[in-house]
């Protein structure tokens, strides 16, 4: 069976499934589905849980034996597997038929992952595996359904608010769900909403109330480009440019980030598991996931040549080519999202 992610609720009124594929790359309703799946499974006394985390060093063959065990304390379990690439191999793939073939009444098997590409979908494996359970599909929200998505949000708290009132906070949240839920949380704390009341929320009130969440730093500069997120990466850039920011300051966060990502490259090819090359070069836990996606589409011949484009735009800014600096970084900043396209260097805002 398929689902999106805003059906979920009311699928998990009826009895649980075996198996749940929660697949989607917007972290936020991807835990909120996760957080759901769990409470409905630990109210049918589920109370066991267990969590694998899927690497290159993870053995399928562990979680065979966890779903086919019995549960120490005699009670019902959820199996959570993690897996940071979207890509499920051979090994996964036979596993999960394996499992499923014969499922133990006792578990609830439960794999998150990110989106999977439509070919993925339409496989013979993989409609083996959603006929055994149910796949959710958690779809990001865009620009045009953002609106809608707060509005939601705010009713839940309590909240109403004007149209312009609600453009001006998705503004300021730039599309990021997990930033503009974090300011419908405080602005409910603020505006004092209570249980059975409902409070209207106009455009001044958000003025005066939200931070500015799209406030520019180096570090929102590297996840958008190793995210692979163009648009926002450029305006970061922009932003960053208007504040004044040093263009050498820049240069060097960005090509030790190369640096970094050439490094976990050749860890991994020398046989390590990625999350311990990550460890080992330093890679903090909030920027594992954009490392990851860049790992996932550039290859160390490239990012090589992103670090000689580097020295350009090194040279650039010392006046020794007659290039301009700041085009020589957005040019570099587009490789490293993966856009091979031109781009003039953006302006103060």
């Amino acid at each position: 069976m398929r689902i999106n992610s805003d059906q979920l609720e009311g699928h998990l009124q009826k009895p649980l499934q075996a198996f749940y594929w929660i697949a989607g790359d917007e972290t936020l309703l991807v835990q909120e589905a996760l957080g759901l799946l769990r409470t409905r499974c630990r109210a049918q006394g589920f109370t066991e849980w267990e969590l694998f985390f899927v690497d290159r060093s993870f053995s399928w063959q562990s979680m065979l034996q966890s779903g086919n065990s019995m549960s120490l304390f005699a009670d019902r379990k959820i199996i959570e597997l993690r897996q940071t690439s979207a890509k499920l191999d051979e090994a996964g793939r036979d596993a999960l038929t394996q499992y499923l073939a014969s499922p133990n009444p006792d578990n609830v098997l439960i794999l998150v992952t990110p989106k999977q590409e439509p070919a993925t979908l339409n496989t013979k494996w993989f409609k083996a595996l959603e006929a055994a359970g149910v796949f959710v599909q958690v779809w990001p929200v865009d620009a045009r359904g953002l609106p809608r998505w707060v509005n939601a949000r705010m009713a839940r708290k309590g909240m109403s608010a004007d149209a312009d009132a609600i453009a001006l906070l998705c503004d300021r949240v730039e599309g990021n769900l997990l930033a503009a839920d974090q300011e419908i949380e405080k602005l409910s704390v603020l505006a004092g909403t209570a249980p059975g009341q409902r409070v209207h929320v106009d455009r001044r009130q958000i003025m005066g109330l939200v931070a500015d969440s799209s406030r520019y730093n180096v570090f929102a500069l590297l996840d958008a480009a190793l995210l692979g997120d163009t648009r926002r990466c450029l305006k970061v850039l922009g932003g960053l440019r208007a504040e004044g920011s040093e263009l050498l300051g820049l240069l060097a966060m960005v090509s030790r980030e190369l640096r970094t990502l050439i490094a976990i490259s050749r860890r991994v090819a020398g046989g390590q598991a990625q999350g311990a090359a990550m460890l080992s070069e330093g890679v903090r836990k909030t920027h594992e996931a954009p490392v990851i996606r860049a790992l996932e589409r550039l290859r160390v011949p490239m990012l090589e040549s992103m670090l000689q484009h580097a020295r350009q735009v090194d040279m650039a800014v010392k006046g020794m080519s007659g290039a301009d600096a700041w085009t020589e970084l957005t040019d570099l900043l587009l490789a490293l999202c993966g856009t091979p396209l031109e781009c003039a260097a953006p302006g103060p805002r």
